[in-house]
């Protein structure tokens, strides 16, 4: 349906993959509206924003998608290199430290 959150948020990543990244953002943005708290629209505004070099942007989402579902670590992962793009050196070692942490919990 066209209310579908998961649905913009799929074609939201074909055009990332596409690197059609306006319209990817454009898309994933309607998902968040439809349903704000589903973390991977988050994240994935995340890595748009991140390979389109708006780090201040992909900060927030992918904080947000921490906030939403703090049990992936991939999200921690591209929070310290968004965190090292911003020379936040500090916090990066942090946030690459819990990814670390998470993965190594989970491979176990």
């Amino acid at each position: 349906t066209p209310n579908s959150a998961q649905l913009w948020n799929n074609i939201g990543m074909c055009f990332f993959v596409k690197q059609r990244f306006v319209a990817a953002v454009a898309s994933l943005k309607r998902a968040l509206y439809l349903d704000p708290f589903e973390w991977i629209t988050s994240y994935n505004l995340g890595l748009v924003h991140l390979n389109t070099g708006q780090y201040a942007s992909a900060f927030h989402y992918f904080s947000a998608a921490i906030n939403l579902k703090p049990d992936f670590a991939s999200s921690y992962m591209y929070l310290a290199i968004t965190l090292g793009r911003l020379d936040d050196f500090e916090n990066a070692c942090s946030a690459y430290e819990k990814a670390i942490e998470m993965d190594a919990y989970v491979h176990q």
